[in-house]
């Protein structure tokens, strides 16, 4: 079977969510946060494949990506609407001053993983002027994270490993940039764990293949069916 990032990690917080997302069909309602975040994610992608660097057209690509829904009212979605634009705002100024090259935006890779395949996507992939390459994920919440939340996140590892295996490309730095935060956060990538990584990939795979579906109440708390889903124990 094939294998996203965000099968692997829902399967990993609990079988019992995958089965309701990816087998039962069960939708997750939008959110301010959530299609903030979508619309600054699509408003990016465009205007970096635009090749039109502009301030003005990396809002105009905010304008015409942005979903209006997921918002309680006009007033709620106009105040995340100015948050997006003075975001960007700012993003755009330190764009002005970065030396790498953007090679890549919304790449795809898929890698073969024993019986099954894994692929996903990249934000972004740069290249210094020294010629290593970078990988990006852009964030669009409030915070950012510690240098050591990166070096151990599993979609930044997840990506790398797809970068070295589906792609053909060494990643030297793995960059969370959060785009509301101003901040981005970058580590050296040290490729220790990959074989785990993969191993427990196929696992995972595995386990949706067996539809093996127990539930895992550790992350009820912040599931999004914690409310009537029968093994809850945060309701």
């Amino acid at each position: 079977m094939d294998i996203s990032f965000t099968r692997y990690r829902i399967y990993r917080e609990c079988p019992w969510k995958y089965k309701l997302l990816f087998v039962d069909g069960r939708k997750i309602p939008m959110t301010p946060k959530s299609s903030f975040g979508l619309s600054l994610h699509r408003a990016l992608e465009a205007w970096l494949e635009s090749g039109e660097f502009t301030l003005e057209s990396l809002l105009s690509a905010l304008r015409s990506r942005w979903l209006t829904s997921g918002y309680e009212d006009d007033a709620a979605e106009s105040r995340w609407y100015e948050k997006g634009v003075r975001a960007l705002t700012r993003f755009h100024g330190e764009e002005e001053s970065r030396r790498a090259r953007t090679v890549a935006v919304e790449k795809e890779f898929v890698w073969t993983s024993g019986a099954h395949q894994a692929r996903g996507m990249i934000d972004r992939i740069d290249q210094g002027p020294d010629g290593a390459y970078e990988l990006i994920d852009y964030k669009t919440g409030p915070g950012a994270p510690t240098e050591e939340q990166v070096a151990k996140d599993i979609q930044m590892r997840f990506y790398a490993l797809g970068a070295k295996r589906g792609l053909g490309l060494e990643p030297a730095t793995l960059t969370v940039d959060c785009v509301v935060a101003g901040e981005r956060v970058s580590v050296p990538y040290d490729g220790a764990g990959e074989e785990a990584l993969d191993a427990d990939i196929r696992a995972a795979a595995s386990g949706i293949e067996a539809a093996a579906f127990s539930p895992d109440t550790r992350y009820c708390p912040r599931c999004d069916f914690r409310k009537d889903c029968p093994y809850s124990v945060a309701k």
